[in-house]
């Protein structure tokens, strides 16, 4: 596996994507400054979407001025590129050293979030990961029977694919060093860009440690259930692993 270079101190961004979720994205916001800390989480930026309702615009502009001791930002995407846009927030955002990505109407148990910004703090170099697949994690009763199973057989030949321990590959809620986002070659520009740079990492055989969460379902309006076990996975997945090392990342940035 690959050695990370652990940064001096963290200070992570939290880019929480939202939609329409107007009465979410107020609950999420005030749970997550209850649940984080200061010294640890630099700022959270809303990313609202290019057709994000004026609802939830009013609501992110009201939580920008509220005066949160995490600093709350506002964002709205010129277009549907979902990666440019993120770029171009990280790229104006340097001082942070590691990024996580966040739904308005996250879906976890609150505990887990503290939980895994707090194992991201005590080591930095490290990726932490939720996995659902995990002893202690549950996955969502949105899944049937039939589609859970279905998902763990995908998870299973990910794992043979590129001889790895993944157990829950496309659920790419984690705390990541921002530095290996920069050398990722996305060719998605949707939301899946960040299931992309999950199989990136796996390519590369950088260390991803997961933990077990509860998912719990998704309220919010804007969400439709995608089926994680789907076939349009695939192609990420066989061009993370099988295409040229310099198509999915910039040489010389991994030993």
């Amino acid at each position: 596996m690959t050695n990370l270079e652990p940064a001096q101190d963290m200070r992570l961004l939290l880019i929480i994507f939202a939609l329409n979720e107007e009465s979410d994205l107020e609950k999420t916001v005030r749970g997550l400054q209850a649940l984080c800390s200061p010294e640890l989480v630099a700022g959270m930026v809303l990313l609202l979407a290019k057709s994000a309702t004026e609802g939830c615009l009013r609501t992110a502009k009201a939580l920008e001025t509220a005066g949160f001791a995490i600093p709350v930002e506002v964002a709205r995407q010129p277009s549907r590129d979902v990666l440019g846009c993120v770029k171009t927030v990280l790229g104006s955002r340097r001082h942070a050293t590691h990024i996580m990505f966040l739904f308005a109407d996250y879906f976890m148990e609150s505990a887990a979030i503290a939980d895994i910004i707090a194992r991201a703090a005590q080591d930095r170099g490290t990726i932490y990961k939720f996995s659902r697949a995990l002893p202690g994690g549950a996955f969502t009763p949105e899944y049937r029977p039939g589609e859970e199973w279905l998902y763990r057989l995908f998870s299973l030949f990910v794992r043979l694919l590129f001889r790895c321990g993944i157990t829950d590959p496309v659920f790419q809620i984690m705390v990541a060093p921002v530095h290996l986002f920069w050398p990722t070659r996305f060719r998605q520009t949707s939301m899946v860009f960040g299931i992309e740079w999950v199989f990136t990492l796996l390519r590369n055989k950088i260390s991803i440690t997961e933990i077990p969460v509860v998912q719990l379902p998704r309220t919010g309006p804007g969400y439709k259930p995608t089926g994680n076990h789907r076939l349009h996975y695939l192609p990420i997945t066989f061009r993370a692993r099988f295409a040229p090392k310099k198509c999915i990342w910039e040489e010389g940035d991994v030993a």
